[in-house]
């Protein structure tokens, strides 16, 4: 009541009142609030040191588990320069004939093919692979002075024999003049997964083996769906690569085996 009378006396005794009490009590409330704090602060930091140690812990999987990758790579890896020391077997690096840009686009309903700045004069040929940093572009299958024209993997007229890397099951594969690659005359009863990649299987003398095409995206009922490696939509620079298959004229002369030496001297008179 005394406050409602100070209050309508227009002296403004009440707000006064009011701030020295806010005074008084600021300190008090500063003081209890401290511990609050604290608490409040080391809750987080404990929150914060545990998700700091899980992501730890994750981390410490992770490096094990690519350290034992690693480890299972250099030992296949050494095992592999061994036994090609042992059987003298050449590499399966295909030497580069020439490297080109890609100048122009041939497309339309019925073809899918580019034009390198590539030709005879730099050791271009007909049916040469050509490859950019990803995987296979296609082949050679015109060939001028300056220029050549390459057939890509997603034309309708390409079909390249490959193999399944996990199973190394032998297939087909075919363009279709879209984006997609499809996957036909696979063995029956060959699991095919999703992710698995498509190599060239080194068949029909065109594209040597081990080559990366593309990775198998879908699955149907109908079709195997194959997403190409090759940056075909962007195509820039480009290698042919020089390769030779083996065909009989080029493998090497068979041995003669030595006469057999006549068993008896009627024998050798004759």
């Amino acid at each position: 009541m005394t406050l409602l009378v100070l209050d309508a006396s227009g002296l403004g005794i009440p707000v006064r009142i009011r701030a020295m009490a806010s005074d008084i009590v600021a300190p008090l409330l500063d003081i209890l609030e401290r511990p609050i704090r604290g608490t409040q602060a080391g809750l987080e930091r404990l929150a914060g040191v545990s998700d700091i140690y899980l992501e730890n812990e994750k981390l410490r999987k992770e490096n094990e588990m690519m350290r034992e990758w690693r480890d299972a790579a250099l030992k296949l890896t050494r095992e592999n320069d061994e036994l090609r020391d042992l059987l003298d077997a050449p590499g399966r690096t295909v030497p580069t004939v020439a490297t080109g840009r890609v100048i122009g686009v041939g497309g339309g309903a019925f073809e899918r093919n580019v034009v390198l700045n590539v030709g005879t004069g730099d050791g271009v040929a007909l049916n040469l692979p050509v490859v950019d940093a990803t995987g296979v572009v296609g082949r050679t299958i015109q060939v001028g002075r300056l220029s050549s024209r390459v057939l890509l993997v997603t034309d309708i007229n390409s079909r390249i024999p490959v193999r399944l890397e996990d199973s190394g099951a032998l297939a087909i594969i075919e363009g279709q003049n879209s984006r997609e690659l499809r996957l036909n005359y696979v063995p029956m009863g060959t699991e095919i997964k999703v992710g698995t990649r498509v190599l060239t299987s080194g068949h029909g003398g065109i594209f040597p083996p081990d080559l990366p095409i593309g990775r198998i995206v879908e699955v149907r009922e109908d079709a195997v769906i194959v997403e190409p490696e090759s940056l075909l939509d962007r195509l820039d620079f480009v290698k042919v690569l020089a390769y030779v298959p083996l065909t009989p004229e080029t493998e090497p002369e068979p041995l003669v085996p030595l006469e057999k030496a006549p068993a008896t001297q009627a024998e050798a008179t004759e």
